[in-house]
């Protein structure tokens, strides 16, 4: 548990204080105590949270917050059903990895949809099976713009955090709802947020440089597109406008996986490695389709692209990829182009860690 807090307080302007309570109960939903908890408790409000004998969910976080929107505590109940671990024990949930993920929960983040984050939904089970299933306990790039945005940088950090500003220029349709994602130099996703109402979005918590600029669309499988560039400087609000060309692509991307098995988790793979990686989602060709990665350090080898037969719903491509010894840690896309010059994306397929 301290470790988990620690990773959070390493990158922000945040301390916890831990002290000790009688409490075993998170506070009902109706109402809180000013009391942030951690418990395992398996008493009758604890369980009222999970289905019962349900393993498929590690924990769960309940949060109150004022009428402005600030947290006022945040109660974080472990599973009493599911089984936890420190040493990576088979179908077992890593225990620092889970109360990392709640912990930010309890600073006031939300789910990410960047699949190498550790906020990103999808809490997998420890797996002997292949390094795909590993736990999420390092922050990722995105995760750490998301706790600054709303704590700021820990004090001695320089060159962060600036902000941005922007809006899609859309003209029939709507881009509602669909990912705008910020790339660093190394091709590591910094930051993604969700494009409101009218094409506008906004990034705050970033270290200074220039990114490149991607649009995720939602609705038309996983249609990206670059939208050019940025660049970012402390104390600075940095403006971006784009007018992104709608399109479509032949093929869905939704799955990420290693050794054949497919999840939407991002797949782990450590420097100086050769893994086989597979993507899956439908109407994909390895002989119509080039996949790459934006990152000088995380190479594909496109001659090793190779058709699975993996089910009915799910058309899925197998690949080498190749990590570069020097790999700086962080979450990486998956790009999957078409000969016609349209690309999809799996953002932060790809976690290195060390």
């Amino acid at each position: 548990m301290r470790r988990a807090i620690s990773r959070w307080e390493a990158v922000a302007n945040v301390q916890i204080t831990e002290t000790s309570s009688n409490r075993r109960d998170a506070s009902p939903a109706s109402r809180g105590d000013g009391e942030s908890l951690i418990t395992i408790a398996p008493t009758s409000e604890n369980l009222a949270l999970f289905s019962p004998g349900d393993t498929s969910v590690s924990a769960k976080t309940r949060v109150f917050t004022d009428r402005k929107g600030f947290v006022t505590e945040a109660d974080i109940v472990l599973n009493p059903y599911a089984m936890f671990s420190t040493d990576g024990s088979y179908a077992s949930y890593d225990l620092e990895g889970v109360l990392t993920h709640e912990i930010g929960h309890l600073l006031g983040l939300r789910h990410s949809q960047i699949m190498g984050s550790v906020m990103h939904g999808n809490v997998d089970v420890n797996s002997g099976i292949g390094p795909g299933f590993a736990p999420r306990k390092a922050l990722s790039a995105e995760d750490i713009s998301s706790i600054r945005s709303l704590y700021g940088a820990p004090a001695g950090v320089e060159l962060c955090c600036g902000r941005v500003r922007g809006k899609l220029l859309v003209g029939n349709g709507s881009i509602s709802g669909s990912m705008i994602l910020l790339e660093d130099k190394n091709g590591e996703i910094a930051a993604g947020s969700r494009v409101e109402d009218g094409g506008e979005f906004s990034f705050a918590g970033l270290s200074d440089g220039t990114y490149a600029v991607l649009l995720a669309r939602e609705g038309v499988g996983s249609l990206a597109e670059d939208l050019g560039t940025l660049t970012v400087e402390t104390g600075v609000i940095s403006r971006f406008e784009a007018k992104p060309v709608a399109s479509l692509i032949p093929f869905e991307l939704a799955y990420v996986g290693a050794d054949g098995l497919l999840s939407t988790s991002g797949v782990k793979l450590m420097p100086g490695s050769s893994s086989l990686v597979t993507i899956g989602g439908r109407g994909l060709d390895s002989t119509q389709l080039t996949v790459y990665t934006s990152s000088p350090f995380v190479r594909v080898d496109a001659s090793s692209l190779t058709d699975l037969a993996y089910s009915d719903d799910i058309s899925a491509v197998r690949f080498q990829v190749y990590v570069d010894p020097k790999a700086p840690a962080g979450s990486y896309s998956i790009f999957v182009q078409v000969p016609s010059g349209e690309f999809g994306m799996l953002p932060g397929a790809i976690s290195v860690f060390r």
